[in-house]
């Protein structure tokens, strides 16, 4: 039987979930096998097999996370000058690397918005992205992140009422994610205009599953934006303290509960 490494350039469709167990072990143990990185982050797709996306977004996940820290910002990259890059190799892997955290924090946003994703696979998604909420800045709210999110939510050419339902009730307890979620969420109702908006009519069956980026319509993103206010808790104040947990500081994980 050929090897995982003999097969790199099958097409997508011709792996199976042990090759991708494969891919995913072999990432975690060597940077030698570093290429698997990007093959793994093409099965984090609605259009993938639950179980497929699933097993890649596992390996994916550890992967990231002891390192996450160790990266640049993304918009850090464009600092860096082409003879200080060609001194540093292990600077270009890390640029590389953020590269390729960005397409894959992408990718689980494409998923938890469309409406061909498994509901139960979305569930877990949601708990990924707000993982890195919490951990991309090491131990401080990642609002890029989050913003990417909301607006892709708002923008989603789809109701995704479940997808807002696991929101509210895993995340909005947290005074962080509320506060980034009023400041997220007041930019995008100053954005909108019918400009913003296209005719889902127009738009091919494709072309409605990949572009999260424009609302199917003015109303149906009008609807959101006061969903997610409208669900957003009052901020308490009892016995003139408040009582509050902060996501960022939250050592609890949603996905073990």
């Amino acid at each position: 039987m050929a090897s995982v490494l003999a097969k790199k350039q099958k097409k997508k469709s011709n792996y199976n979930l042990k090759d991708l167990k494969t891919l995913g072990n072999q990432l975690l143990s060597s940077r030698t096998h570093i290429n698997n990185l990007p093959l793994l982050i093409t099965f984090i797709s609605p259009s993938s097999s639950p179980q497929f996306a699933l097993e890649s977004l596992l390996s994916l996940q550890s992967f990231f996370i002891p390192v996450l820290s160790e990266l640049p910002s993304s918009k850090s990259q464009i600092n860096f000058e082409e003879k200080e890059l060609s001194k540093n190799p292990e600077l270009v892997y890390k640029i590389w690397l953020r590269a390729k955290f960005d397409d894959f924090v992408k990718s689980l946003i494409s998923v938890a918005v469309s409406s061909q994703s498994d509901e139960t696979l979305k569930d877990v998604v949601l708990d990924a992205i707000m993982d890195f909420v919490k951990l991309g800045k090491d131990g401080r709210f990642q609002s890029s992140i989050y913003q990417r999110f909301l607006h892709a939510i708002v923008y989603s050419p789809s109701s995704i009422d479940s997808l807002l339902d696991l929101l509210v009730s895993k995340f909005f307890k947290y005074i962080d994610v509320r506060y980034f979620t009023y400041i997220t969420v007041e930019k995008l109702a100053r954005s909108l205009d019918s400009r913003g908006v296209e005719d889902k009519n127009n738009m091919s069956a494709q072309e409605d599953s990949e572009n999260v980026s424009k609302p199917s319509n003015l109303e149906l993103a009008i609807h959101k934006i006061q969903y997610i206010l409208s669900h957003i808790p009052p901020f308490d104040i009892k016995g003139g303290q408040s009582e509050y947990e902060m996501w960022s500081q939250s050592g609890a994980n949603p996905i073990s509960d």
